[in-house]
């Protein structure tokens, strides 16, 4: 399901054929087929390819007792919910849709459905008897989430627009939202956008909202601690790994083919490689995007190299010829918030060409994050100290190389002594400053902090934004296997060391997949390529950018200037986000909230 919208009377009133339209309307920037639903208190527009995917069969779906399940969903891990559903006789439901999973799950757990559910999804189920509306959102959040409520009429949508399209109150701006984008890129509150009255659900949060009462939300998933993963034989903790990551896959790939962008790194083609051996009947191809003329890299070498090991047809896009921004100049592709992308034009051009390939494209995003290991710290505090010490000791003679340790003491005695990182947003007023407020904790975790905090980051939320179709304009579902909770939990149970020490487990699970060069080489930044972008976008006339006063209360806009013409590369990239948020708040017309 590309996108869907549902608008309901929570007392049972009718929805009107004024407000149904305006639904249907405000989905319409959404690639695909459009199909309405209309029932007594429900309107739904559901939007999906041309040739519908598998997983959208029976959408909506009504159950027996009278509930509708509404909304995108793709749900992973089907034999195991079968099982649980009716375990004397799963094989029954082998053919079953999605939808009627879903259905036949609401009708067994209720509320807590979504516990038991694996998958990108968000989806609703209204139960017009009770009156009561359940939303759920996948664990990580691929999918967005939308809600707001006027009344006693709520309206919950993948796209912000359609939101926006019912709430009578959605008109000004937060200007908390506003300054928080400043500050970081992206809303750092979970169930905020830059609209009042418009609100997201958080990943892994299920809602309920009944008439006459406020909405309750519970977390239906966090990290997982899971029990210790040893093996006598080293050679089984890359099959295992292969076996994870393989029905990861399989479960995305439930088409005729599947895109899977291609970099010369371990992340992209360990999932190519895995791919064609766990999704047999599908299509592969390869897509690498790059800016050789910026920023050459070995990626634009090796990518072919796999792609041709694998025998995969391979798509290469360059892009580097019009400077960063120059989407700007076009309010058409604007998203319904702000967006921090310089190169977003590129990406839509990339996600089209994508899509002209296959409805599903697979992201490496984030196997940097969910292969981070551990510090020594973390592991002492869950492992015995022996094993600790004689997993160091075997790595360190086995490769010449010590483990990573963790540098978290440096960053702490730097912050004693008043050496912190440097202020991304100086010309940020004091007074936008205190409305961003402060970050929102780091969700915890007692042996993998640092990947936590990395996956559960708010920069998330933006990535999920960026790719859906709406803001695309491309008819393609971008999925991510690393963070399939299957895999999370698999990684978070095997050794830290030597496992993720240089990614060892893709390295030795793919020994016989991919050319050695790729094997041995190391994580590669792209080196030069901010520098080499701020470059072009000032002699391109970057540097006579005027702002606006629509800015003007939130920064120093002569500071921003200045940055501009004469900061640091990096410095202008953290100010691009004053000039795409001056153009945005052009195209809505707003110059204060």
């Amino acid at each position: 399901m590309l996108a869907f919208g549902v608008l309901i009377g929570l007392d049972g009133s009718p929805v009107s054929p004024e407000a149904a339209a305006r639904l249907r309307q405000a989905l319409a920037a959404t690639p695909g087929r459009a199909s309405s639903f209309k029932a007594a208190s429900v309107a739904a527009v559901h939007v999906t390819h041309e040739v519908p995917l598998d997983y959208d069969r029976d959408v909506p779906h009504e159950t027996a007792r009278g509930a509708v399940v509404m909304g995108a969903l793709r749900l992973d891990d089907r034999d195991r919910l079968c099982r649980e559903l009716r375990p004397e006789a799963w094989r029954s439901l082998v053919g079953a849709s999605d939808a009627s999973l879903a259905a036949l799950a609401y009708e067994r757990w209720g509320d807590r459905v979504a516990e038991h559910l694996t998958g990108d999804f968000a989806f609703c189920v209204w139960n017009a008897m009770t009156r009561q509306l359940i939303c759920v959102r996948d664990h990580h959040g691929n999918r967005s989430l939308y809600w707001g409520r006027d009344g006693e009429r709520f309206v919950v949508s993948t796209e912000l627009a359609a939101v926006r399209s019912q709430a009578a109150r959605a008109g000004p701006l937060r200007e908390d939202a506003i300054a928080s984008f400043l500050r970081v890129g992206w809303v750092q509150d979970p169930t905020a956008t830059v609209w009042r009255d418009v609100y997201r659900l958080p990943r892994a949060t299920t809602m309920i909202v009944t008439a006459g009462e406020s909405p309750r939300v519970r977390t239906h998933w966090e990290f997982p601690t899971p029990a210790p993963l040893r093996y006598t034989d080293e050679a089984d903790y890359a099959a295992h790994f292969s076996e994870v990551l393989g029905a990861a896959l399989r479960d995305r790939l439930r088409a005729k083919s599947a895109v899977v962008f291609l970099s010369g790194g371990m992340d992209s083609t360990t999932l190519a490689a895995t791919a064609q051996g766990a999704a047999q009947d599908v299509t592969l191809f390869a897509q690498t995007s790059g800016y050789p003329s910026l920023a050459p890299s070995d990626d634009d070498r090796l990518a072919p190299i796999v792609a041709r090991r694998l025998g995969l047809a391979h798509d290469v896009l360059s892009f580097g010829d019009r400077p960063a921004l120059y989407w700007l100049d076009d309010q058409a592709p604007y998203p319904a918030q702000p967006l921090d992308s310089p190169d977003f034009a590129d990406w839509r051009v990339s996600s089209r060409a994508a899509a002209s390939r296959s409805p599903i494209a697979i992201s490496g995003e984030d196997g940097d994050a969910l292969l981070h290991p551990s510090t020594l710290l973390a592991q002492l505090r869950s492992e015995p100290f022996g094993d600790v010490i004689g997993a160091w000791w075997r790595f360190w003679r086995g490769t010449g190389r010590r483990p990573w340790a963790g540098v978290e003491w440096r960053l702490r005695l730097r912050r004693a002594m008043g050496r912190g990182p440097r202020d991304p947003t100086p010309w940020l007023r004091e007074s936008a400053r205190k409305l961003a407020g402060a970050p929102p904790p780091s969700v915890s975790h007692s042996e993998r902090p640092r990947t936590v905090k990395l996956l559960s980051s708010g920069l998330w939320e933006m990535l999920y934004e960026e790719h859906s179709p709406s803001v695309t304009g491309a008819d393609l579902l971008v999925t991510f296997p690393f963070v399939d909770p299957r895999v999370i939990a698999f990684i978070f149970a095997i050794p830290p060391v030597p496992w993720l020490q240089n990614k060892q487990i893709m390295r030795v699970a793919m020994r016989d997949r991919l050319p050695a060069e790729v094997l041995a080489r190391p994580k590669t930044a792209l080196e030069g390529y901010i520098e080499a972008r701020v470059a072009q976008w000032r002699a391109g006339g970057g540097t006579a950018v005027r702002l606006s006063e629509r800015v003007a209360r939130w920064v120093d806009r002569e500071h921003v200037e200045d940055v501009y013409r004469r900061g640091h590369p990096y410095a202008v990239l953290d100010a691009w986000r004053v000039l795409q948020l001056d153009r945005w708040l052009a195209r809505e017309g707003q110059g204060h909230a």
